[in-house]
């Protein structure tokens, strides 16, 4: 009986870390399909689509300086024709069910490391904090 009970434990156990494994790994791929629409917008120079990825609180450091959202959109612009946005590297730690660390790097004429801090509100994730180093050529 105590052998029976075990195994049900273990194959419950087993199912839930399957489970939990399941939805990192969701996360993760929607987490980086977010950055890359957020490329994307940024490289057509669509502000509202970039927007709505921010966070209102934003805080996103650079080389620069230190911005708030409206800061960071106020640097969209459409690139060139032919730009594309290219990251590479993507690695992302869940802090919880509703943040996360994400950092990457992007190849081109802007290539650049990045690390976005993601935060997850009302079932929408958005970046609460950002940061960037250009690559050393």
């Amino acid at each position: 009986m105590l052998r029976h009970t075990f195994a049900k434990s273990a194959v419950g156990m087993l199912a839930l870390f399957t489970a939990v494994g399941a939805a990192r790994a969701d996360t993760t791929a929607d987490l980086i399909e977010l950055d890359r629409q957020w490329g994307a917008a940024g490289t057509k120079g669509d502000v509202d689509a970039v927007g709505k990825l921010l966070a209102d609180g934003l805080v996103s450091v650079d080389a620069e300086g230190v911005r708030d959202k409206k800061g960071e959109l106020a640097l969209v612009k459409p690139e060139p024709a032919g730009t594309k946005y290219e990251p590479t590297d993507y690695k992302v730690t869940l802090l919880g069910e509703d943040m996360a660390v994400m950092t990457h790097g992007t190849k081109g004429t802007d290539a650049h490391h990045s690390m976005h801090v993601w935060s997850r509100k009302g079932g929408k994730w958005q970046v609460v904090a950002t940061s960037s180093t250009p690559v050393k050529k």
